[in-house]
């Protein structure tokens, strides 16, 4: 059976505020011919099909027309499943209606039974082929069920045996669907895995990347959870939630399929990718295939950085590049920056005649030895006007706070950053507010020079 893998839409999203609705609506077209001329035959859908929980009335338009292209295709399954970004809610409300079409939707497993989440998958010829457990983003106070005793869990182990069980409860109710019969089994799953690949290979130490992934805390406080709580029967593991295309553990048959879009600037110069998948005509069997679709670009964001001589540099070669080719419908830049520089790098922005499809729509500081960005270089005047007294003092007592965050939950770590920020900010308003005054009894101007 031939199925697509694909995940990490994030409809709606709108980075940086650039535009993004023509690149979504090429890719969903793309895609819909991907499925016409391979032939797929199950499309599975991982997680985050919108980017918020209450996305757009054009985001939505698009997912569903989008859906509407595959009836009377090759495409007899789809089955989607509810992200982390997603409202649950507001993807299973069509549901009775999209299950009359064969689209299979489970936005949350609340209220509702296990056996209700898994399904026969049909091949072309409307013969059943596969069976698919349907497992979505799942909240931890939902979780929690499936631990009899948190507080005598062993530390570290509770996502893996929350995990497990629940895995093992979809395992159940799909070989009870199976029902005997010689067929492959697959699930679905949108959560943080050990045992990346690739961008996050070896990765320990929590950094928050650009595209807001965490690599060691995605699912609430959860940590990351390990291969062996996949129950070895399933044939295939569709996941969802982290943005590039990666196997996990180095298994062939436990995959990302990653987004089909740039989430990021630190990622914007890895390929993205949908997954055709052919299953094994058995269950257990070894004919497993995975090949990598990579989808084509329509806008291209690129990072520039570097000390001023290099980022015009690179800001000609671009300039030459994007007058030359119709690659791109626009190009889209980060400047990523030394603090020290900004007032330059500012002031060659500004003098520098930029070519209709290329624009800077993203300033960024490189982060301070203690991993706080304290960042107003590259503000104009316009945009620090809009900026509180508030928000500078809290970005600079962080940038220069010493917190140790080794050891810390994200709440405790955030706890201390907010004590430290209330320990100095009545100085530094009380600061603020007298030099306002003395300002204004001055009439508005410094007569000192």
């Amino acid at each position: 059976m031939r199925i697509l893998h694909t995940a990490d839409w994030h409809l709606g999203n709108m980075m940086h505020n650039v535009d993004r609705r023509k690149e979504q609506e090429e890719f969903l077209s793309w895609l819909s011919n991907v499925v016409k001329e391979r032939e797929i035959e199950a499309l599975v859908i991982a997680g985050d099909v919108f980017d918020t929980y209450g996305p757009p009335n054009w985001a939505q338009g698009k997912y569903y027309r989008f859906l509407a292209s595959l009836i009377n295709t090759s495409c007899r399954n789809i089955v989607i499943v509810g992200g982390n970004h997603d409202s649950g809610n507001l993807l299973d409300a069509p549901a009775e209606l999209l299950d009359a079409l064969n689209i299979h939707v489970v936005g949350t497993i609340a209220n509702k039974r296990i056996g209700d989440r898994v399904f026969e998958l049909k091949d072309k010829n409307d013969s059943v082929a596969a069976i698919c457990a349907a497992v979505p983003f799942v909240p931890e106070i939902l979780l929690a069920e499936y631990c009899e005793d948190r507080k005598n869990c062993p530390e570290g182990k509770f996502s893996d045996i929350v995990y497990s069980g629940l895995y093992r409860e979809y395992l159940k109710a799909a070989e009870e669907l199976r029902a005997g019969r010689d067929l492959p089994m697959i699930a679905t799953g949108h959560l943080y895995a050990a045992g990346l690949e690739g961008r996050y290979a070896g990765m320990e130490e929590e950094k928050k990347t650009d595209d807001g992934v965490r690599q060691m805390d995605v699912v609430g406080n959860l940590g990351k959870v390990h291969a062996d709580i996949f129950p070895d029967e399933f044939d295939y593991i569709a996941l969802g939630h982290i943005h590039y295309q990666t196997r996990i553990a180095g298994i062939d048959k436990i995959r990302y399929s990653g987004s089909p879009f740039v989430m990021g600037f630190d990622e914007a110069d890895l390929p993205h990718y949908v997954l055709q998948v052919d299953l094994p005509a058995e269950a257990g069997g070894r004919s497993l295939n995975v090949e990598k679709i990579e989808v084509p670009r329509t806008l291209r964001f690129l990072r520039l950085q570097g000390n001023i001589d290099e980022i015009t540099r690179q800001l000609q070669e671009l300039f030459d590049k994007a007058s030359s080719e119709n690659t791109y419908d626009m190009y889209c830049l980060e400047v990523y920056y030394n603090a020290q520089d900004a007032s330059k790098l500012r002031k060659l922005i500004d003098e520098t005649e930029f070519p209709e499809n290329v624009s800077v729509v993203s300033w960024k500081v490189k982060e301070s030895a203690n991993g706080y960005q304290a960042d107003f270089g590259a503000h104009d005047i316009k945009s620090m006007s809009s900026i509180q007294p508030e928000d500078i003092v809290r970005q600079l007592v962080l940038s220069k706070a010493a917190i140790e965050k080794e050891g810390l939950t994200e709440e405790e770590y955030a706890k201390k950053q907010e004590e430290e920020v209330d320990r100095y900010m009545p100085y530094f308003l009380k600061a603020f507010e007298a030099a306002l005054v003395d300002n204004t009894e001055k009439g508005g101007r410094d007569e000192n020079p």
